[in-house]
């Protein structure tokens, strides 16, 4: 069975350039934690603000939930909050998101080029390398994050080809896209110290099945979706009118390029881009999200014979089954939920 036993939380400062721990908490009411493969996950703590460690949460601090090295993240807002019954009725709620989200302090400047911080690589290789030139050690120090960012060599990096452009965007949001379009895993790991990592999930969809055959899903639905298709994509690139370059991307489905109706065109404007190697593999990138079109969902049974993260994590590919149908799918997010000795889990999928 998955049931788990609710994390204890253990809270943070970061002080002298080291995470200190201030305090451990198990009276809450309700926590939640998401787990998402491309974006920092968000948390939420519910607890009786007449309790004494109520009052021990400070927004800024930090917080990890168990054990584990991945449920780490900072506090961004706390909400107090009387119902009907006054004091009895206070309470204290925490949210936060995960530790990738300390790269929303920074924006992307010390450009390499005359308008952009720019590169074309693996998309692992085009995120560290972000992220040692904007917060890393090829950053000045005032800019510097405690995170240890090891740059593999490319051969042995993962992901799809990808070109990054940016000046003066957010570099959280960016980190994103790129871990978005190349299809990669990212995280934070907490051991003490903070280290990024990078990871593909694992094709699972023959040993892992959500069905209600197997008792394991539940509200499930399929979406099969053409409203967002497309499988040729125009990149304006650089240069103006008659002079800018167009790059023509297309699908081709045994050997023949879409013609007539079966052929479904976007537009995707990247006037910072100027070079072939760049249209390409932006082409590539936005023809496999137009490709996504048919969506799932489901909730699974917390008691079932599949335990998160044993049999199962995110980034894995696995099989949904109910009404009939059936999809290999990957595990783009789960949330993990406590509240009086109850456990849920829920999930969202991606293509």
């Amino acid at each position: 069975m998955s049931y788990k036993t609710k994390p204890i939380l253990k809270l943070y400062k970061y002080q002298n350039n080291s995470f200190v721990l201030q305090a451990m908490i198990d009276d809450f009411e309700e926590v939640s934690f998401e787990h998402n493969i491309y974006e920092a996950g968000t948390f939420t703590i519910t607890i009786n603000y007449n309790i004494p460690n109520a009052l021990k949460f400070e927004r800024g601090m930090f917080i990890q939930f168990g054990n584990d090295p991945y449920m780490f993240g900072e506090i961004l807002t706390i909400s107090d909050s009387i119902g009907e019954d006054g004091k009895g009725s206070q309470q204290r709620t925490i949210t936060g998101k995960d530790a990738r989200f300390i790269f929303k302090r920074r924006i992307i400047k010390n450009l390499n080029n005359e308008e952009n911080w720019a590169m074309t690589g693996k998309g692992e290789i085009c995120l560290r390398e972000l992220v040692k030139a904007q917060c890393g050690t090829g950053a000045e120090a005032k800019r510097q994050l405690p995170v240890t960012n090891t740059i593999p060599e490319s051969a042995s990096a993962i992901g799809k080809e990808y070109s990054v452009a940016e000046a003066f965007s957010n570099l959280y949001d960016t980190l994103v896209t790129i871990a978005t379009q190349s299809e990669i895993g990212w995280r934070i790991k907490f051991d003490g110290t903070l280290t990024l990592e990078v990871f593909e999930g694992a094709d699972l969809s023959s040993q892992v099945q959500f069905s209600t055959d197997y008792d394991s899903l539940s509200n499930g639905e399929f979406t099969d979706s053409s409203e967002s298709f497309a499988n040729t994509i125009y990149v304006g690139g650089k240069g103006t009118g008659s002079d800018r370059d167009i790059y023509e991307g297309e699908v081709e489905t045994e050997g023949n390029t879409p013609e007539g109706m079966d052929r479904y065109e976007a537009w995707d404007n990247q006037s910072s881009m100027t070079s072939e190697d760049e249209y390409e593999a932006e082409a590539f990138s936005m023809l496999t999200q137009y490709g996504q079109t048919l969506n799932i969902s489901g909730q699974g049974l917390a008691k079932c014979p599949y335990i998160f993260k044993e049999q199962y994590n995110i980034g894995d590919t696995i099989t949904l089954a109910f009404s009939g149908k059936s999809a290999k799918a990957q595990i783009l997010s789960v949330t993990e939920n406590w509240t009086w000795g109850q456990y849920g889990i829920s999930f969202s999928f991606g293509k």
